[in-house]
């Protein structure tokens, strides 16, 4: 990534899919506690960048938060 601080790099977003939005979430969630340390973010700061999709089973998390 070269010199890029954290801000500057641009991820794809992650899906995540659950037959229930329940399921969905959890599988954030999980993500999140097995990741939290090279995310280097709060539970807080995590869910802020979580959007439910009009399907209502599918959550996008957005590494880089839109301006």
């Amino acid at each position: 990534m070269g010199n890029l601080d954290k801000a500057q790099t641009r991820k794809d977003p992650i899906t995540f899919t659950g037959r229930t939005r329940s399921d969905a979430k959890r599988k954030a969630l999980n993500y999140w506690f097995m990741n939290q340390s090279s995310l280097a973010m709060s539970i807080r700061e995590f869910s802020a960048r979580l959007v439910l999709l009009p399907d209502g089973k599918s959550i996008v998390f957005y590494d880089v938060p839109s301006a």
